[in-house]
């Protein structure tokens, strides 16, 4: 039993050395975008009014920063990825 949790322990490890290659690659705009989001747990509207774009512009923005992440992450064998933006993450 105990070998399994370590295999799934370094799975883990894993993913979250890719994840970080991919947050690594983007812009800092882009980067800073998704921390508002994901850490920060701020909602589409707040960030927007923040950046000082409109609401639309910011949604079509993540859109395309979360199929270029799912591409990349595809590219480096994560498999089907998912980039959940609607839950923040606790840091």
């Amino acid at each position: 039993m105990e070998h399994t949790y370590g295999i799934e322990q370094g799975g883990n490890y894993m993913e979250q050395g890719r994840l970080i290659t991919l947050l690594r690659d983007l812009t800092e705009p882009d980067r800073v975008l998704l921390e508002r989001r994901m850490v920060d747990g701020w909602d589409y509207a707040t960030i927007a009014f923040h950046l000082g774009i409109p609401r639309a512009e910011l949604v079509e923005r993540i859109r395309r920063i979360r199929t270029g992440l799912r591409r990349k992450a595809k590219a480096l064998g994560a498999g089907d990825t998912r980039f959940n933006l609607a839950a923040p993450m606790t840091v």
